[in-house]
């Protein structure tokens, strides 16, 4: 992790891009760090909360070196406030699988993205199947961050009660997700995160993760021969564990590989950003072709030299 002196300016810069889905248009924040020319990679943050999830990737210098990595606020997530041209108070935020994939590639053509690597976890993990199903030719790779092919129970109708303080609600919700060896300060932080996120847009979240997303019977039609898919599970994840991201690769086949990352649960990037951004790097070598070896199937805090 990089220590800051008094003054200091971070590299990241934030903006906004007009972004057109399904007729409509969003206001959608974004921010951005690495060379212009740079490899893009996208990423997409978990259910209910905003790309600050992200921030030390952003900020990690190895990986912005070479790559112009991108984080943006899904709409109605944190600065990617809700459209002007509708009256989206009168029904309920849902999101479908449908209009996430279409999101995901609308923002890829807003930002004139060529072949960005696409990462997302939890709920932006599960998109990547869907992704890899109907838009393969969009991205050079997908890396989805606790994925599962489905991924049921967690469509809480209590979440949003006159009588539920939400935003505890929501954030202790992950605590139990995280391993207990990350640091608690990075913990801490995660929860925080969580009690940003406004009325109804976790549970309108959870409605695509738990309901609408479905690829049981269906993991064959994901190409990952065309885009690979790198299928990355925590250790400590009780939702999508090692297990189901080795289901996902073994029924998606070709081009889908199943890693497990040891000694770190559901929000890795932000749970334990210095051993996650480790194997992070070890994944991007393999999807560069820079690596001597095979992409182990576990990935361990000793291998990257990460004390835990």
């Amino acid at each position: 992790m990089t220590d800051h002196n008094h003054g200091d300016i971070e590299e990241i810069t934030g903006q906004y891009v007009h972004v057109e889905i399904d007729g409509v248009d969003h206001r959608v924040y974004y921010e951005q760090n690495g060379p212009e020319d740079g490899q893009p990679i996208l990423l997409q943050h978990t259910a209910g909360c905003n790309n600050q999830e992200w921030r030390h990737v952003l900020t990690d210098d190895e990986i912005t070196e070479d790559y112009r990595v991108i984080a943006y606020d899904l709409p109605f997530h944190g600065k990617s406030v809700p459209p002007k041209s509708q009256d989206w108070w009168t029904e309920d935020y849902t999101l479908t699988a449908e209009q996430f994939a279409e999101t995901i590639v609308s923002i890829v053509e807003a930002l004139d993205l060529d072949n960005p690597i696409f990462m997302g976890s939890s709920m932006g993990g599960n998109i990547t199947l869907e992704l890899g199903d109907w838009y393969p030719e969009r991205f050079r790779a997908l890396i989805g961050l606790e994925t599962g092919a489905h991924s049921p129970g967690f469509y809480i109708d209590w979440l949003d009660h006159a009588q539920i303080n939400t935003t505890e609600v929501n954030a202790y919700s992950c605590w139990g997700l995280m391993a207990k060896q990350s640091p608690e300060a990075t913990r801490r932080e995660t929860m925080y995160l969580y009690e940003q996120g406004a009325t109804g847009v976790f549970k309108g979240d959870l409605y695509y993760y738990s309901v609408d997303h479905d690829y049981r019977d269906k993991l064959e039609e994901v190409n990952a021969s065309e885009c690979p898919l790198y299928v990355v599970n925590g250790e400590y994840d009780y939702l999508t564990d090692p297990d189901m991201g080795q289901e996902v690769a073994d029924g998606v086949g070709e081009g889908a590989v199943a890693v497990e990352m040891a000694d770190i649960g559901h929000f890795p990037m932000s749970e334990h950003p210095e051993l996650f951004n480790a194997y992070l790097k070890e994944i991007l070598a393999d999807i560069e072709g820079e690596r001597e070896d095979q992409l182990p199937d576990v990935l361990t805090a000793d291998a990257v030299g990460v004390d835990i």
